[in-house]
């Protein structure tokens, strides 16, 4: 039996800047790596199987669970991986832009490596996210699909980080194409300025000093549509953090503390189905 904890991310900038050949959109983002979140348990069996269990939200998995998919893509390159009986504990929900999916499937390849198998090269073909949770850096610059990475230093213990999850999903592809409606294919901002902008804000946070609401492409549309996002700002900026914003695509909302000054988050509004600190 094989335990493995399983990493999620939030986007501390995020902007589209154009279109990949591959039809995938041109990211620039930093990503900060938060959790674990999600418990990998595997075990070699007769037949696949993947039992997954939320442990906080009530939440399912709609389709064939990213664990089974990441199999098939492995053993289609003709790597024999053994059947696997995997037992999946989740507290992130699908369709919250936290990257919870990927980092289970980074944990998969993390075991499979382990036992010898080379499926390092498969990171980026399972999801944009898994080369970044897959990694041993805390926080980086993703460019391309996400999978173009510059690692930036920082100690994950100079922040505290609350993530606040609502009880609406965001589903990526879904969120992409009302983006391109948005802003039709007229993006704010270039590769160049997007991540100096990246660089600034990270380099501000890591100062130490206040910066208010982060900058991601899917904060006008969200914001237009879910004005319930600001009473959680409001709630943020009262308890003291020195920055927030929402997590990729949606849905999620986090916040960051300076370490030293986190006195505990609490929140009454009753959309917010959970919150998880790091």
């Amino acid at each position: 039996m094989e335990f493995r904890n399983c990493w999620a991310k939030i986007n501390l900038s995020l902007r589209v800047v154009g279109r990949l050949q591959s039809g995938y959109h041109d990211l620039c983002s930093v990503f900060f790596k938060i959790g674990p979140v999600d418990c990998l348990t595997i075990n070699e069996d007769v037949e696949d199987n993947v039992r997954v269990i939320f442990s906080r939200t009530k939440s399912g998995i709609q389709g064939r669970n990213i664990l089974l998919k990441a199999l098939d893509r492995i053993r289609a390159a003709g790597i024999a991986v053994p059947p696997l009986d995997m037992r999946l504990e989740k507290r992130v929900p699908p369709g919250t832009g936290l990257g919870g999916g990927s980092g289970d499937a980074a944990a998969l390849l993390d075991y499979l490596a382990s036992a010898g198998y080379p499926v390092g090269r498969f990171a980026a073909e399972i999801g944009a996210d898994v080369p970044f949770l897959l990694s041993r850096v805390s926080a980086a610059l993703a460019r391309g699909a996400g999978e173009k990475l510059s690692p930036l230093q920082a100690s994950p213990a100079q922040w505290r980080v609350v993530v606040a999850i609502p009880t609406w999903r965001c589903v990526t592809a879904d969120m992409f194409a009302r983006l391109d409606e948005y802003f039709h294919d007229e993006w704010k901002s270039t590769s160049e300025r997007a991540c100096s902008e990246a660089r600034q804000v990270f380099d501000r946070l890591v100062r130490g000093e206040f910066c208010g609401l982060l900058p991601n492409d899917f904060s006008d549309l969200l914001l237009r549509e879910r004005g319930e996002y600001r009473a959680l700002f409001a709630d943020f900026y009262r308890s003291g953090a020195i920055a927030w914003g929402i997590s990729g695509s949606g849905s999620s909302a986090f916040a960051l503390w300076n370490k030293n000054d986190f006195r505990g988050f609490s929140t009454a509004l009753p959309w917010v189905e959970d919150v998880l600190v790091f």
